[in-house]
């Protein structure tokens, strides 16, 4: 499994082609429609994020989490539109969470025996 810097995926919304992509250095989080940036944004140090994005005419609301999983969804008024954007990044969030689950439940399994 390589490292990869950027992470991209692309959806068909509203009958047009989004690109969706996250620098993994930079934080940097970008919605594209045929070259042209939707949403850009520097996540940094909020974990927390709602945008509203207009894609064809269609209010949608971009929402974005990562403090412990990553989660990154598009919204609009009839319900959620795509769970997921950036699958891959999810995948990988989830499977850090459980390694990390998995080492601390042996640090304490250890401290609790010695």
């Amino acid at each position: 499994m390589a490292f990869e810097r950027s992470q991209e995926q692309t959806h068909t919304i509203a009958d047009t082609t989004v690109v969706v992509s996250y620098d993994r250095f930079t934080t940097r989080f970008k919605v594209k429609k045929d070259d042209e940036i939707i949403y850009s944004a520097l996540l940094l140090f909020l974990p927390f994020r709602n945008a509203d994005i207009a894609i064809n005419n269609q209010a949608f609301t971009l929402k974005i989490r990562w403090f412990i999983l990553w989660q990154s969804k598009l919204v609009n008024a009839e319900g959620i539109v795509i769970t997921e954007l950036l699958a891959r990044r999810r995948k990988k969030s989830i499977g850090f969470f459980i390694y990390f689950l998995l080492l601390s439940s042996v640090k304490v399994g250890i401290g609790l025996f010695v």
